[in-house]
């Protein structure tokens, strides 16, 4: 089943949400860094661990992960501006090409991309030159980053400014987008009308979702990073790690159920799977009745 006219654009940018989801939560499911408070450290547990065997490996994979994230929050920040723009400013929006949209959209990535990798690898210290009083006993497959100092001011407020932009900016666009649908109620057929309200609806189960399972908790993540040596910060860290980890797998269902496109392509999908297996199940049923039966006449 193809997706609907109506909801092609829009189903882009929640496939950009998603694969960025699910490339945080693949590296993290063959490497997982585990906090390792009071020292800004992690410990790479895993399948891949044994891959990332120097310093500069262990943070090239975290990197990738934390890439990941913020770059998820780009998407998330995209739809909802998409879905006002084309509510506030259908008309000017309809002369340019689609293509140039994904264009920026792209260049917003990269752009991200590359100031949180430099602030990232600035903040890194080999473990070799951390304190060695503040270390674990067991240091094997670890990587830190500088405990103080202006780099680690630096990524404390802008990572956290950053979320907390993001949570605001989504939610003002979700306003407005309402207030959109609204202020045109009376110009828009029936049909367009409802389809409108069901996206908007939808897109705001998903979004307080994404603030409160994938935004706040990473928020206050790099807080205690920044502040390792807070009571329970290593508990309360990995735990909030633990929920943003489990927000792609909630996010996906979410998308699937409240769609009733997606739903139908899923429902379909498993019917096709399903019938798939009978028929295998039916010919080794048929195949095994044949033979028993040539093993009797012989």
């Amino acid at each position: 089943m193809k997706t609907p006219t109506t909801m092609r654009t829009i189903s882009y940018f929640l496939l950009n949400e998603l694969l960025w989801n699910f490339l945080g939560n693949s590296l993290f499911t063959f490497a997982s860094a585990v906090p390792m408070m009071p020292a800004v450290c992690f410990r790479i547990e895993g399948m891949a661990a044994s891959f990332l065997q120097t310093d500069e490996r262990r943070l090239l994979y975290f990197m990738v992960i934390v890439l990941s994230v913020f770059n998820c929050t780009v998407g998330f920040i995209t739809t909802f501006l998409f879905r006002y723009v084309t509510l506030a400013f259908s008309d000017t929006i309809s002369r340019f090409h689609k293509a140039l949209g994904f264009a920026c959209c792209f260049i917003c990535h990269i752009i991200l991309s590359l100031i949180i990798g430099f602030l990232v690898y600035f903040w890194w210290l080999p473990s070799s030159k951390y304190p060695k009083n503040n270390l674990p006993d067991n240091v094997d497959n670890i990587f830190c980053f500088h405990p103080n100092g202006t780099i680690t001011t630096v990524v404390q407020y802008f990572f956290m400014a950053w979320f907390a932009f993001t949570i605001c900016l989504i939610s003002l666009f979700a306003i407005l987008s309402i207030r959109e649908v609204r202020l045109k109620r009376h110009l828009m057929k029936k049909k367009t009308l409802t389809l409108q309200k069901e996206v908007l609806k939808n897109l705001q189960i998903i979004t307080a979702t994404a603030v409160i399972v994938g935004g706040l908790p990473p928020l206050v993540i790099v807080y205690y990073l920044c502040n390792s040596k807070l009571p329970f910060a290593r508990e309360i860290t990995a735990v909030l790690m633990l929920v943003t980890l489990n927000f792609g797998t909630v996010y996906a269902v979410l998308i699937l159920a409240l769609f009733k496109s997606y739903r139908q392509a899923v429902t379909n999908i498993t019917r096709s799977f399903t019938n798939v297996l009978q028929a295998l199940v039916d010919e080794g049923h048929t195949t095994s009745i044949t033979s028993s039966d040539m093993y009797l006449h012989m």
